[in-house]
């Protein structure tokens, strides 16, 4: 009896199973039939369609392949046309749209009147649709604007179009549309801009109406075709400094870091203040801001930053050094004490791996009155007193340091000569 009625219900279910498959299967077919039909109509009223979407037995919509009109069509019934009601909405009148969990709200304007085209049911695929289309007619309005722009990238920032994004990938301009409220439109160089991309987490930040934020992403493949193109013009357009990793435009004054998979970070340099280094990230403070940027890390990219900072700022004191007579020392982990015999003076340097807070100061030889060595409990430095009356005491990390540079400060500045 048990094995009877087992049997019973595995037949009924392959019978449930295989009414069910043909009548998709039915469906699909009398569904493909009716959007034939459709578009024969459609192509008798010279409206050439890229998409149709069956709505209901009794709504139709479509879309024509220049994304300027949808047509709405009512009571479809190919044997009795004269029962069908036929309008068409021009997609550059859309204001808005809305949707709820089963249905979907068009807003437009005709003839001077605000109107709405309601739509349900609403799949997933009917709201797909309807967002493409106000996203495709908010980015020609973008297109009209920057008419000698090539933006090949665009998104939305969510279904309703809050804004539109573009990405000219061949000169790194990033254009938006705000819609909602009052609506702006512009456009920034996002290469010579603060911006941060991480694919991972679905983030990309960038001034906005002049104002640094985090910008939403609706179409998830934008972000990762955006730091790809973005990083190949990077390279095209500033010296590698490290293999994939750090990048400086030297034109602009601009530092670009990646961790070479999924993240870039722009760092404009007259802008940052401040620079923390730690184990596993760098942060940095904006002079202007109350703002920080993280920057997830290792120990290679941390030290070859480090390295980077200090020469940059060497530079900014003198273009050549001479490095076969001036001395360039290490006196603690971020100071450094020059001996530039090229120019005839003595340079110490603080803060060297920073930006806003780098510091020197500088001494002509000719000012060197006399120079100590001294030790307070475990602190090193080396004292120099000058003709002005000044004094400058330079720490040590090590006592050899202070002995060494007290040498050299009383060799050029008594005879003036070239160190050996």
């Amino acid at each position: 009896m048990i094995i009877f009625l087992f049997l019973s219900v595995i037949s009924i279910i392959a019978i449930i199973t295989v009414f069910t498959i043909i009548l998709i299967k039915y469906s699909k077919k009398s569904k493909e039939e009716k959007s034939e039909s459709v578009r024969d109509m459609l192509d008798s009223r010279a409206f050439w369609p890229s998409e149709i979407h069956i709505v209901s037995n009794s709504f139709i919509l479509a879309i024509n392949k220049s994304n300027t009109k949808i047509a709405i069509i009512k009571n479809y019934n190919p044997a009795f046309l004269q029962l069908m009601h036929y309008s068409e909405i021009a997609t550059s009148f859309i204001i808005k749209i809305e949707q709820t969990k089963f249905s979907v709200k068009i807003f437009y304007t005709s003839k001077g009147e605000t109107k709405t085209l309601f739509i349900s049911p609403a799949t997933k695929e009917i709201k797909d649709f309807v967002h493409r289309i106000y996203k495709n007619a908010l980015v020609k309005k973008v297109l009209h604007k920057y008419e000698n722009n090539d933006f090949k990238l665009t998104a939305s920032s969510d279904w309703n179009c809050s804004y539109i994004w573009l990405y000219d990938i061949k000169n790194g301009e990033f254009a938006y549309y705000k819609t909602e409220g009052k609506q702006i439109i512009g456009k920034i160089n996002l290469r010579k801009e603060f911006f941060t991309i991480d694919t991972k987490y679905q983030y990309l930040e960038a001034p906005i109406s002049g104002i640094q934020q985090q910008l939403f992403i609706y179409e998830k493949s934008f972000l990762d075709e955006l730091l790809d193109n973005i990083k190949d013009l990077i390279k095209k357009k500033s010296s590698q400094i490290n293999n994939d990793t750090l990048f400086f435009d030297s034109y602009n004054e601009i530092i670009y870091l990646s961790n070479g998979i999924n993240s870039m970070q722009s760092i404009i340099i007259d802008k940052t203040e401040d620079v923390i280094y730690r184990e596993n990230r760098l942060t940095f403070t904006l002079w202007d801001t109350q703002k920080v940027v993280n920057f997830i890390s290792n120990k290679e990219l941390t030290k070859n930053f480090e390295e980077f900072t200090i020469n940059y700022n060497l530079k900014s004191i003198a273009q050549n050094f001479n490095y076969k007579t001036d001395k360039l020392i290490n006196t603690t982990q971020n100071t450094k004490f020059i001996v530039d015999v090229s120019r005839d003076r003595l340079i110490y340097c603080a803060n060297l791996n920073k930006f806003k807070a780098f510091s020197y100061m500088t001494i002509a030889f000719s000012n060197v009155d006399d120079i100590n060595v001294l030790k307070s409990g475990f602190k090193n430095f080396v004292r120099i007193f000058t003709k002005e009356k000044e004094i400058i005491d330079v720490t040590c990390d090590k006592q050899e340091i202070a002995c060494y540079i007290e040498a050299l400060v009383k060799k050029v500045a008594n005879l003036q000569i070239n160190i050996e």
